[in-house]
């Protein structure tokens, strides 16, 4: 019997590690083109509105590669004969799409992947169902730098999206993966005021959050969106492929990623995501919006102070490196300000410290290998243990321009969250490489 690894003859020999591990089987009889070259991965779970993000795709400048669009059609075990129907009723969508849209260059195919476990079922395993089969078909046809795309049911794009992310791997064919310039949808007619006033609000939470920590000298800041983030499928399979988190799968996945390199931005085109509410996740922006227009308050962000302790904290990373003994550590940690110093005493980080030091051989090894250990999960845990015993969170507005004077930028005259927001995009919009 030929096996799956062995299907046609323009197939090429590949490391199936990643695969045999999980005993994969592809999901797609149709086998993939020779000439494929970005597959854009969409979960769709109890979704009604996938014609709009595919619709958008199908209207994009089509790269000189093959396009292949894969619609995770999910629903967990058990689910009620609505949730079935609306998952059947989105296959037929899907087909009938690409029926009606296909070309020699762009297929549109839906992933069957009904009755998932309860325990996992979510975005991110339907991602990973997606990412998986992407990544397989990829990898068949000898296209290690092809590209998997993650988008979301209810997103829609700029015209050039697929045709720049094309042009990002040609350039920089090492590239493990790239976070991709998103901007949600601040006025229109499709939903009310107090919609685009929230998603103003929740996005400059994000790029507050984000250029903070870029302020402080953390060198893994970037944004991890899952409807706006893409891959190699020989990162893919190389670090692990996607977990199953029912939320924060993109971070979980990104920030596998970015600590070892070849990480880039793309900038020169946009993803539009959704503002809309939504309970279909745990926390998010769909869950954030939700709890915004029950509670009817502004959303609050982690206060500016808490970063500063870290900035300060990073400040010791060379005097770290001079040290010998535990003492030496004892007696730096003892300097801090005390929430951190707390936070760094109850999670061991004096023996922490001295294993980086004992692992490096020169100060840049030692910046990198302490940032390995003090990573995006530590900063991200030691946000939230501040928030919870010192710093309490506060209006986004008010911390986002306290980080612009600290960062002596002008604050709008407005002094609302769209202007806000507009400026924090364009300091998004800036490269960023940090080195060691």
């Amino acid at each position: 019997m030929v096996s799956h690894f062995e299907r046609v003859s323009y197939f090429y020999p590949m490391n199936t590690a990643y695969f045999e591990k999980k005993n994969y089987k592809p999901k797609l009889k149709e086998l993939p083109s020779k000439d494929l070259g970005i597959c854009v991965v969409i979960p769709s779970y109890k979704e009604e509105n996938l014609n709009i993000a595919l619709s958008a795709l199908s209207k994009c400048i089509l790269p000189k590669c093959n396009v292949e669009v894969l619609v995770v059609v999910n629903h967990p075990q058990d689910s009620p004969e609505g949730i079935v129907e609306i998952s059947q009723e989105t296959l037929q969508l899907v087909e009938n799409f690409n029926r009606n849209n296909r070309n020699e260059k762009i297929e549109y195919f839906a992933v069957k992947a009904f009755d998932l476990p309860k325990k996992h079922a979510g975005v991110g395993l339907a991602r990973q169902i997606g990412m998986d089969e992407a990544a397989f078909r990829l990898l068949k046809i000898n296209s290690p730098l092809g590209i998997i795309a993650c988008f979301d049911a209810d997103s829609t794009c700029d015209t050039n999206y697929l045709t720049e992310l094309e042009k990002l791997w040609e350039k920089n064919p090492k590239t493990n993966a790239c976070s991709i310039r998103y901007a949600h949808p601040l006025s229109g007619s499709n939903y009310n005021p107090t919609i685009y006033k929230g998603i103003a609000e929740y996005e400059l939470h994000l790029r507050y959050y984000n250029q903070a920590s870029r302020y402080i000298g953390f060198p893994f800041a970037y944004h991890t969106v899952g409807s706006s983030m893409a891959c190699s499928a020989s990162a893919y399979v190389k670090f692990g492929g996607m977990n199953r988190h029912q939320a924060g799968e993109d971070f979980y996945f990104l920030q596998k990623i970015i600590p070892h390199g070849n990480f880039l931005e793309l900038n020169s085109t946009c993803i539009i995501p959704s503002p809309r509410p939504s309970d279909r996740v745990p926390f998010g922006t769909g869950r954030a919006m939700s709890k915004h227009l029950d509670n009817n308050e502004p959303f609050t962000t982690y206060q500016l102070e808490s970063f500063l302790e870290l900035k300060t904290f990073f400040s010791l990373i060379e005097p770290f490196y001079n040290t010998t003994t535990v003492n030496d550590i004892n007696t730096l940690i003892s300097q801090l300000p005390q929430t951190i110093k707390t936070f760094l005493l109850q999670n061991n980080a004096t023996n922490a410290i001295l294993s980086v030091k004992k692992n490096s051989a020169s100060l840049k090894a030692y910046r990198k290998r302490f940032f390995l250990w003090f990573d995006a999960f530590a900063l991200l845990k030691y946000m939230n243990f501040s928030n919870e015993n010192t710093y309490k969170r506060q209006p986004v507005i008010q911390e986002a321009e306290k980080l612009l004077t600290k960062m002596n930028l002008e604050i709008p005259k407005e002094n609302d969250a769209f202007s806000l927001l507009k400026l924090y995009r364009s300091l998004d919009e800036k490269t960023y490489q940090f080195t060691f």
